[in-house]
Formats: structure tokens, C-alpha cells, sequence
């Protein structure tokens, strides 16, 4: 039975470290063929090729690098059978969206993994999580996904919620597509391979702002985020889409100008309704768009793509409160 091929794109972040036995110091890898000294096990199921993109911490990730990421993928795309992305963990969730709206219509899985600690250490996350992400590529799969720990999550829906080995991250209004816990368990609700045709459109527009609300928000600062004319706003509301009427001025002003604003919820599994009280009928009547469960990290990602895809307010709101990749719910 021929290996699966699997190709391996290395972005950055602690796996691809090591502890130096003699200095005690972490230290990048010399090479990533060094990798395969870590999964001698691996050889046997899987052909592992490596590329670099970058090595950088995941604080100096940009959408240059989700663009670099995504147009690898599309040039490597009828070579391999699945795809593992090694970046750190700090801004995975970025990532993980981005290429989510990047690379549509995939059939076979894109999967992001990482790690708190060197890939050497024996005590670390660094290889079981390589292995699970390898595993993953290689399943009935077809979406980008995140896979730390024996959790797979849907990359459109995933949040960071702590530094823990078994729960860096979360999907909060979205259950795991794969559970490694005892046995490997697929969820129905994951997308599947199928022939489908690859839709690769990685352009994401950087000027997009995100503000969260509090109380006694001053006036001062919004109208200076208003004068540095951003391209879009993503604003972090209470609870279902509920803000002062304080801010409704404002969000006149900013609808005026035809400046696209999509209010996201600041709770976890929250969820914007924008119909649950007569107030929030007059922020739709303003053009405001909903956010309705996505995180505010996947509304940013995918107003900064829907606005390189879209020109009028009226198409930018249908991409953006319709569902595209799983990212929401209708």
C-alpha cells in the first residue's frame, strides 16, 4: 500500500526549536530534516516533505505570510494528499481563517499545528501534536483545521484559550472535527474529500480596525478612529449585539461614509442577534452587519478578505453574514 503524501510547510514557532543538550538553551533546528529523527515511526505510514516559508515567531506573523502560505499550498496542491502548516501558536487562529476564506473549495485537509515547548524535549507537546497533525492530513478530511492535542477543530471557528498542552485551544460554538482520544473519531459535521475544484484567492486588505466596547467609551477616541479612514471596523459588543445609544451617532457617521462595521459578541459562545431587541432593529437599519457567531478573530480575518473581493456595501454584507467555510451559523 503506497505512503500518503504529506507535505510539511514550516512557518515558524516553538516545534521548530530544540533544547541545546549542552547549553541548556532553545535553539532553532539546523535543518527541519532533523524532524524526521523525532517520528521514526511515522516513516512507515507517511512521505514527509518539507518546505520553509519563514521562521519567525508567531507575534511577526502578517497576511504576507498567509499569502505566501496559501499560494505554496496552490502551487504543491495535486502533488500531495494533505498538507501540515507549523506555526507558532500565538496567532495560529489568524492563520487558521485566513487561509480558511484563502482556499476554498479544498479536498483534502490543510492542518495547522504548533507547540509550547522544543520538539526535543521529551516532556513537551512538540511531537505529539506533529504526529496528530500528520495523522489528521491523512484522514477523510477536507477544510483547514487545527490539531494540538487529541482535539481537531474547525480553523474558521478556533479561539487560543490558554497555555496548556491538552487545551491551547478552543472551539467554542463549533464541535471538534476529530477526537484522538482513545480511538480516532470523525465528526459528521466535518467536510469531507470529494472532487472539487480549488479556489485559491489570498488578498486580504490590512486597513481594517478592531474596537471592543466598554463604558464610558470616550467620544475622543472614536472619532479619531473614524479620521484615520479605515477600509472596515469589527466592534466587540455585549452580549447579543448590544451597545449605548451613545454610539449610534457615531455609527451614523461611520455608515455615511460608507465604511463597512460588523459587530461580533464579547462573550465566548456568544452569538450577535441583531432581532431580539427593538434597539438592535435600528443598528440594522443603520447597515450595520452582523457578526452572529463568529469570533471576533474570524470577522476580522474575513473582512479584511471580503473587502479585496467585494466593492459595494451591499455585497461586502452578503459575504460577510453568509456562512463560506463553517464559520457561522445560518
Amino acid at each position: 500500500m503506497a505512503r500518503s503524501k504529506i507535505a510539511l510547510l514550516y512557518v515558524g514557532g516553538s516545534i521548530g526549536m530544540k533544547v541545546n543538550q549542552k547549553t541548556g538553551r532553545i535553539e532553532p533546528l539546523e535543518s527541519l530534516s532533523e524532524v524526521h529523527r523525532f517520528l521514526p515511526e511515522l516513516q512507515k505510514e507517511v512521505s514527509l516533505k518539507f518546505f520553509s516559508i519563514a521562521n519567525v515567531g508567531s507575534s511577526e506573523i502578517t497576511p504576507d505570510h498567509w499569502i505566501e502560505i496559501a499560494q505554496t499550498i496552490q502551487s504543491l496542491y495535486d502533488q500531495f494528499d494533505g498538507f501540515v502548516v507549523v506555526h507558532g501558536t500565538n496567532t495560529m487562529t489568524y492563520t487558521a481563517n485566513a487561509l480558511s476564506f484563502a482556499l476554498q473549495g479544498l479536498s483534502k485537509p490543510v492542518v495547522l499545528t504548533g507547540a509550547l515547548m522544543p520538539i526535543n524535549d521529551i516532556a513537551g507537546d512538540g511531537r505529539m501534536n506533529l504526529v496528530f497533525a500528520i495523522r489528521t492530513a491523512q484522514l477523510d478530511l477536507a477544510e483547514v483545521c487545527v490539531a494540538l492535542g487529541p482535539h481537531v477543530l474547525r480553523g474558521a471557528r478556533t479561539k487560543k484559550v490558554e497555555a496548556s498542552f491538552m487545551e491551547t485551544f478552543e472551539s467554542p460554538n463549533c464541535q471538534p472535527l476529530v477526537d484522538f482520544s482513545r480511538e480516532i473519531t470523525l465528526a459528521p459535521h466535518r467536510i469531507v474529500r470529494r472532487k472539487r475544484t480549488l479556489e485559491c484567492k489570498p488578498m486580504f486588505d490590512e486597513n481594517v480596525v478592531l474596537l471592543t466596547v466598554h463604558p464610558g467609551m470616550p467620544q475622543g477616541f472614536l472619532d479619531a478612529v473614524l479620521e484615520s479612514r479605515p477600509h472596515g471596523i469589527v466592534l466587540r459588543t455585549y452580549g447579543p449585539g448590544m451597545l449605548s445609544r451613545e454610539l449610534f451617532p457615531w455609527l451614523q457617521k461611520v455608515t455615511e461614509q460608507e465604511i463597512p462595521i460588523v459587530i461580533t459578541s464579547q462573550a465566548l459562545r456568544g452569538k450577535v442577534d441583531l432581532h431580539k431587541y427593538r434597539k438592535q432593529l435600528t443598528l440594522e437599519q443603520l447597515g450595520i452587519i452582523s457578526g452572529k457567531d463568529m469570533s471576533f478573530e474570524c470577522a476580522m480575518v474575513k473582512l479584511m478578505w471580503a473587502l479585496t473581493q467585494a466593492k459595494t456595501p451591499r455585497r461586502i454584507r452578503d459575504l460577510m453574514e453568509r456562512n463560506l467555510v463553517g464559520e457561522l451559523d445560518d
